[in-house]
């Protein structure tokens, strides 16, 4: 699985926040300027040939489009990636350099100790 563009990640935000979905309602839910239908169809079949969407067909030339890929796995690998590339696979680096930022509370951390724990 490969990482997202920002115009395919959009796309694929549109799906999993509505589920199945025409190409015309994709184009109708992206966030202004939206880009021309033509765009959208080619990013929804790369999208598709890399296996992050498939699609049924409902009749002829109508088709609905849905995520093949859930937002969580997709999220899991980004994650997985960021950590492998930046911080040589520790997530310990990872978490030490969010609290460094303040992007993590000591109460957050606390929580995530006590989910840590309820799954062992």
């Amino acid at each position: 699985m490969k990482k997202l563009t920002d115009k395919e990640l959009a796309i694929m935000n549109v799906l999993w926040d509505s589920g199945a979905l025409s190409m015309r309602d994709i184009v109708e839910r992206l966030p202004e300027p939206q880009p021309h239908f033509n765009t959208v169809s080619t990013f929804v079949h790369r999208l598709e040939r890399s296996g992050m969407i498939a699609h049924r067909e409902l009749g002829a030339k109508f088709f609905l489009y849905e995520p093949a890929v859930s937002r969580d796995k997709y999220a899991e690998l980004v994650n997985k990636e960021s950590v492998n590339r930046f911080f040589n696979g520790s997530y310990m680096d990872f978490i030490s350099c969010l609290v460094k930022q303040q992007e993590v509370s000591v109460d957050e951390l606390k929580e995530l100790i006590n989910m840590v724990e309820k799954q062992k």
